[in-house]
Parts: C-alpha cells; sequence; structure tokens
C-alpha cells in the first residue's frame, strides 16, 4: 500500500475531529462537527483543484481558471462539476451546498441555533465518501465506516449503489460519457440491455424519493420507514453487485 499523501492529513484530522464530536452528540459538540465537516468539505476539494496535474494523476482547471474562483465555495462546487465529475459519483453537490447553507447559519447564529444530530452524520458520510472519491483515503476512527445514524447509513448505501451502477454503464453503455450521465439516465440505459430490471428502476425510483425528502430535511421518516428504506437500498446495492458479477 503507497503512503498517503501529505496533502490528505489536514481534511482527514478533521472529519475524525468531527466523528469524535458527534459521537458526544451534546447540542454544542453538533455544532462543533458540522463546522468541523463542512471545514473538511471546503478544504479537500480546495486542495483537490489547486493539486499539479502530476499529483493529481488527471487534468483540471487552469491556473486563470484558479485564480479567477477566488476559491469561493460556489465557485468550488463549479470546478468540480466542470472538471471532475468521475470524483462526484456517490455525491450531489446540492447535498453539499445544502449542508454548507446550514453550517454557515449556525456559524453567523450560532447562539441557540441547534442542528440534529442526524444531520451532521449525513454531512460527515457525504464527506468521507468524497475523501474517499478523491484522495482513496479513510478516516481513522475506532470502529470505522460506521455511521451514527440511519440518514449516515443511507448515506453510504446509496454512494455503494449508484458507485456499482456507473460502473456497470462505463462497462456495458456505449456512450463514452454515459457513466457520468444522471443517476437515472444511467438506470434507464442499463435496464434496456437487460443488465438491471424494470423492478429494479421502479424501486430505485421510490428510494431516490426518499432521498430527495430526507437528506435536505423535507421530510422525517418513522422507525419503520427508515427499515423499509435502508433494507431497500441494500437490496439494490446487492443487486448491482450481483450484476456486476455475472457480467464480468
Amino acid at each position: 500500500m503507497s503512503a498517503e499523501k501529505p496533502w490528505v492529513s489536514g481534511p482527514k484530522e478533521l472529519l475524525e475531529h468531527a466523528d469524535e464530536h458527534l459521537k458526544a452528540a451534546s447540542p454544542f459538540d453538533c455544532r462543533i462537527a458540522l463546522i468541523s465537516v463542512d471545514n473538511a468539505v471546503e478544504l479537500s476539494i480546495k486542495t483537490y483543484v489547486s493539486l499539479p496535474e502530476r499529483a493529481r494523476g488527471v487534468p483540471g482547471p487552469s491556473r486563470e481558471e484558479i485564480r479567477k474562483s477566488k476559491f469561493s465555495f460556489p465557485k468550488l462546487m463549479d470546478l468540480m462539476e466542470d472538471h471532475f465529475s468521475e470524483k462526484l459519483i456517490g455525491i450531489q453537490l446540492d447535498d453539499i451546498e445544502w449542508y454548507h447553507r446550514v453550517r454557515n447559519t449556525l456559524y453567523h447564529e450560532g447562539n441557540g441555533v441547534t442542528v440534529d444530530p442526524s444531520t451532521v452524520d449525513a454531512y460527515l458520510q457525504v464527506a468521507r465518501v468524497l475523501l474517499r472519491n478523491l484522495f482513496k483515503a479513510e478516516i481513522s476512527t475506532k470502529t470505522p465506516g460506521a455511521p451514527h445514524s440511519d440518514l449516515g447509513n443511507f448515506v453510504l448505501h446509496w454512494a455503494s449503489m449508484e458507485s456499482g451502477a456507473r460502473s456497470l454503464a462505463d462497462n456495458h453503455l456505449e456512450k463514452p460519457n454515459a457513466m457520468y450521465d444522471p443517476l437515472t439516465q444511467v438506470i434507464d440505459g442499463l435496464v434496456s440491455r437487460d443488465i438491471l430490471t424494470g423492478s429494479f428502476r421502479s424501486r430505485f425510483d421510490s428510494l431516490a424519493n426518499f432521498r430527495n425528502q430526507v437528506m435536505h430535511g423535507h421530510a422525517t421518516a418513522s422507525e419503520a420507514e427508515w427499515s423499509h428504506f435502508l433494507s431497500e437500498a441494500e437490496d439494490l446495492m446487492i443487486e448491482v453487485a450481483e450484476a456486476q458479477k455475472s457480467s464480468a
């Protein structure tokens, strides 16, 4: 295993710091954890965008594009979307932008503002997927990879399912950039090739709708709903893995 690059230590330490605070779960600890996660996300993206192509291994934005961005958060999102879509598998930038706004509210109006631990955990798991995608790195915890909530667990299940589906697209769909199309379009292409089933597609729609509601706090889920949708996410993840094996 190759040694971890020095520029990965900053984002990792911030996420490990957030993970420890989230375990404590007090209102103060949740606020600190969310701020640390957001700082880690911003630092991860800023670092990756700024790396020399030789270190990054793939082309990226020009120096002029980076200069013009002034490293503002929205511009960093644009640079990721324009140049590194392949690094966003399992991640939606609108999720990151939403959590970043929550963090800004917390940072600027912190007195009396609380944040739900599951919200923090969801952002933490998004950040872990991002760290893995950008740097092939994992944070070090006593329980590595273990989310603190159903929502965090759901984030990881979704990322695994999406990664598998896009890998299938890369192997079986003709369009060169098919694996980077919207996920629904990717799945439609796989269904048309009988690699995934129509049943998978309809269940995916239900799961995607649930995801859109809970990720941004538009709805809460009961214990029974979480049990159902986590089971569905795991089943779809398994179906994708089986499709990968049978089509290898």
